[in-house]
């Protein structure tokens, strides 16, 4: 479905099909935008591992933090010259006894901070480099009115999903005669029950801190 074809349906769920709409065009693709953003990040729907702007990283000898492109909710993978590297946390490195952060050599070790922003490379690289990272992110550009045959990022398996997200937004609109959290809330639980629910901030901290090892190898330290 691209852009037309999800105004087209809004229009119809809702009975929003004549002048002058509770919804404008670009507040239906914003919701779109919302909904797939949500999706996204709730049942982590996009991997990829081949956009530079998300899944490559210059490093810099004496530099040992990163920071992540912004649609990255999630790294999988990373991998350095070729060699997959450990993905772990702080609590987990001071857990070894290690003097980690003053470590300089090749890098091993990745680790992602709680807010997804930024990734810290053990030891401190000593020489340049380039981490490739394997990510769930995000959709990159949001979709337009100006652009209606454009699609979602998302397959299109999950593009009729998408009604829901967007349904439960326009029902909570500042609008006396959009306005009907009843339905928001049917939508709402229809759109977690396909995609999940989502974890507060708290919840997701929690998680990268916690994150395992992925990937085991012999420790020089």
């Amino acid at each position: 479905m691209n852009v037309a074809d999800f105004i087209a349906l809004f229009r119809q769920e809702t009975g929003d099909t004549e002048e002058a709409y509770l919804w404008s065009d670009e507040e239906i693709v914003g919701y779109l935008n919302e909904s797939a953003n949500d999706a996204a990040e709730r049942a982590f729907l996009i991997e990829d591992s081949t956009t530079a702007d998300c899944c490559e990283i210059t490093l810099v000898a004496g530099t040992n933090t990163y920071d992540l492109h912004g649609s990255v909710i999630r790294v999988k993978r990373a991998t350095l010259a070729g060699k997959p590297m450990r993905l772990s946390s702080i609590e987990e490195m001071d857990d070894t006894g290690a003097s980690w952060e003053t470590m300089e050599g090749t890098p091993h070790t990745a680790i992602v901070n709680g807010q997804v922003t930024s990734v810290r490379v053990v030891p401190t690289p000593t020489e340049a480099g380039t981490l490739r990272l394997t990510v769930y992110r995000t959709p990159l550009e949001p979709l337009t009115v100006d652009f209606d045959t454009a699609e979602p990022e998302l397959k299109p398996i999950y593009h009729r999903r998408l009604l829901d997200g967007m349904l439960m937004h326009a029902y909570r609109k500042h609008d006396a005669d959009a306005k009907d959290e009843k339905l928001a809330m049917e939508h709402e639980a229809r759109f977690a029950r396909a995609f999940g629910t989502r974890p507060d901030a708290n919840v997701q901290r929690k998680r990268a801190d916690r994150r395992p090892p992925v990937v085991a190898f012999n420790r020089g330290w």
